[in-house]
Formats: C-alpha cells, structure tokens, sequence
C-alpha cells in the first residue's frame, strides 16, 4: 500500500461514519416524532373520553332533576299506553307471503274462495287509499269476528285509525263498525280460530290447535281481534 492511499482510506471511512451517524441521527429523531404523536393522540383521546363522560353526567343529572320535577299526566300515561301498543309483535310477511296474498286476494275478490274467505278493504290513516287483504271471517254465536294472526299489521293500525272495515267478495261489499276485543274476550275467540283454520293458520300461533282456552290467556296481547258491527 502506498504513503497516497492511506489518507484516501482514513478520508472514506470519515464520510462513511459521519453518514452512519447522520442516519442515526434521523432514525432517532423519526422515533421521537412517532413517540409524540403516539403521546399527543392519546392526550386528545383521554380529553374525548373525560368529555364525554362529563355530558353524559350532566344529561343524567338534567333527566334526574326533570324527573323529579315533572308528574306525568293523565293523558301523557294513555299516549305512552299507546305507543306500547305500536310496538306489540307483528309477523313480517316474506315476499312469496306477499305474492300468494295478492294472487289469493284477486281469486276472492272475484266470488272464489270458501265461504269464510273474504278481501277485507280498509282505508289508509296517513294516504287515505284503500287496501286491500284477504282473510278468514269467524263466525260464532251469532256474531263475526277478525282476527289479526300476524298481529299489529298494517291492516290493524288502518282500521283501529278509521274505526270501519268492508268486506268483499265478488260483486258483494258490505261496511261493518269494528269493536277491539279486550284481552279477557279473545282466549275463547282464539281457540276457535284456531281450531277451525288451523291449516291455514297454525304457524302464527306457539299453541297447538285443539289446545284449552286457558292456552291462549298469555298470549292476547300479542294478536287483535275485532267483532264486525254491521252498518243499518
């Protein structure tokens, strides 16, 4: 090796050194960077969570003091008792329910059917059209009966709104007033419905046809049943 090159060596592992600290360096700081990112974005995540927590402390204390201050009414309790009957069960049709509801309802619209089958038309309580469904009619002791076994359909709602039902078949409609049943009259009109139109019907209700009336107790809320007033 010759006197030239030693000082060209010592010259390149200087710059080579000075690069590695150089890049040392960077990587230190590119950590501390990354650090107090971390650091500042769980500051700001802590402060979400502690303001937060501090509305929700200061909406239940508000609804804690409006409670106390506040007695409901008696018409405040009938409208909750309302809005509790919205909310009952209601057995969401499939689509090939829809379709077979509609292709039956067009058969007894036209005189077809059994004679207990009928396309029950009620009017709307927000569009104010007429709609239309078939259903099985009960009749017993003299009296006429419909009963919802999906629950608080559509249907139901209209006619509870409107306070009239008609019933048609082929060329024949006849308007009837409607009465809800309350709950200690429907386990005897249930069993009977069921009874008489369990192949049609079976699959609304937890009970099996032919089950005592007493069967059908706890379950009256969840399915309306109106008596058919005719019109003079």
């Amino acid at each position: 090796m010759s006197n030239d090159e030693v000082p060209t060596r010592i010259h390149a592992l200087k710059i080579g050194a000075q690069a590695a600290g150089a890049l040392a360096l960077g990587a230190l700081a590119i950590g501390a960077l990354a650090v107090g990112a971390l650091a500042i974005g769980r500051l700001v995540i802590g402060r979400s969570r502690i303001r937060r927590l501090e509305i929700d402390e200061l909406v239940v204390a508000r609804l804690h003091v409006t409670n106390l201050l506040t007695v409901p009414s008696t018409a405040a309790i009938e409208n909750d008792r309302g809005k509790k009957q919205e909310s009952k069960r209601f057995n969401q049709p499939t689509t090939v329910d829809r379709a077979i509801n509609k292709l039956f309802g067009l058969f007894v619209g036209v005189g077809l059917g059994l004679p207990h089958n009928y396309l029950l038309q009620v009017r709307g309580r927000t569009s104010g059209r007429i709609y239309s469904t078939p259903v099985d009619v009960l009749d017993r002791d003299g009296k006429r009966y419909l009963v919802a076994p999906r629950g608080y359909t559509q249907w139901v709602r209209n006619a509870i709104a409107s306070g009239t039902v008609s019933l048609k078949k082929g060329r024949r409609s006849e308007e009837f007033g409607i009465r809800l049943l309350s709950d200690d009259e429907k386990p005897e009109i249930l069993k009977s419905y069921l009874d008489r139109y369990k192949l049609t019907v079976q699959r609304y209700f937890p009970v099996a046809a032919g089950s005592p009336t007493e069967a059908f107790r706890p379950l009256t809320g969840e399915y309306p049943v109106f008596e058919l007033i005719p019109r003079r």
